[in-house]
């Protein structure tokens, strides 16, 4: 079983903003502003749609510990920060085009919330009377603040763990051995410029792009695993075989004293002559899937180093020239395999 850990850059910026946040009102001398303070923080992070409410929710929920310290009040509070990281996870999964977070790992974020800021409230007032020793009080309230964001942020680690593989990777390697090295290394580039680019996806693109970018990736393994059954119908040594047995026919045909095995030495001649013509169109065939290919493996790592390049100056101008790009990869795919199967309906 596949298990990855995806986006490792949100998960650090997570971490970082909610530590920043407790710090910064945990130097009060209060961890409940320090929850508070964390989940104040995601907003200076990514502040739009549901993730305000959800922040000022968390925000509330801690203040209400602080008004009102109850046993398991700092439980909720912490609850309250994994479902803020679930909703912050959820949203930047939907503007990137991919799944959202399951519900088994939602539910572990709250729980795995609840238990490090519970954690935190019993161990850490013990932690910043121990600092207080060594430094200024403000200093170590501040960094027993910073601590619970910290141990609070860990709740999201279970959003961002992924069991099960990817599709298109599983697709490339339940076709790697059947396909020839040519294609195995323009199937691995295809994939490999699709893992880039999506990799290099800035915060905010349409869901559009990266649907586009699998579109295109799971159109040029069809094409590969297409062009390597056209290999095999098609291999030299079978045109050299109907060649031969082709010519000893005729010259069977040519030389048959009588007349009746003469003419079935000459029809099995043109059934083979038939045969091969069948051949050399498969040929083509197979040549004309392997260019549209090559032309999607160039696409696709134009997308990559695209990514990898973009500018502020020129973001939403290259979007729409790899948004058009890609989509007129996959249209003509399409078109060419609506018109396959219309020839095979005919």
């Amino acid at each position: 079983m596949d298990v990855r850990f995806e986006d490792h850059g949100s998960f650090q910026r997570c971490a970082a903003f909610c530590a920043a946040g407790g710090a910064a009102l945990g130097a009060t001398g209060s961890l409940p502003l320090a929850a508070a303070g964390s989940a104040l923080a995601l907003l200076l992070a990514s502040s739009r749609g549901r993730r305000i409410a959800a922040a000022c929710a968390g925000a509330a929920v801690a203040l209400a510990w602080a008004a009102a310290p109850l046993p398991g009040a700092a439980a909720v509070a912490g609850a309250m920060l994994g479902l803020l990281f679930a909703i912050d996870r959820g949203d930047a999964a939907q503007e990137k085009g991919i799944a959202p977070p399951s519900a088994l790992a939602v539910a572990l974020a709250a729980g795995a919330g609840a238990a490090a800021v519970g954690a935190a409230s019993a161990l850490l007032p013990a932690l910043s009377a121990a600092l207080g020793v060594a430094v200024p009080r403000l200093i170590a309230d501040a960094a027993s603040g910073g601590a619970l964001g910290l141990w609070a942020a860990l709740a999201a680690a279970p959003l961002h763990v992924r069991v099960g593989g990817d599709p298109i990777e599983a697709r490339l390697e339940a076709i790697r051995f059947s396909l020839d090295p040519e294609l195995r290394a323009l199937a691995g580039r295809a994939v490999a410029a699709r893992r880039d680019a999506l990799r290099e996806l800035p915060a905010g693109v349409p869901a559009e792009l990266p649907a586009s970018i699998d579109a295109l990736a799971a159109a040029a393994l069809e094409l590969a695993e297409r062009a390597a059954g056209l290999s095999r119908a098609a291999s030299p040594q079978a045109e050299e075989e109907l060649q031969r047995r082709s010519a000893a026919l005729v010259r069977s045909a040519e030389a048959a004293e009588d007349s009746a095995a003469g003419r079935s030495y000459a029809r099995a001649a043109e059934a083979l002559g038939a045969q091969l013509d069948h051949l050399r169109r498969v040929r083509c065939a197979r040549e004309r899937v392997l260019a549209r290919l090559h032309e999607h493996v160039a696409n696709l790592e134009r997308t990559r180093f695209s990514l990898t390049l973009l500018q502020d100056a020129d973001f939403e101008a290259e979007l729409l020239c790899l948004q058009e790009k890609l989509r007129e990869g996959a249209a003509a795919f399409e078109e060419a395999e609506g018109v396959r199967a219309l020839r095979a309906g005919a």
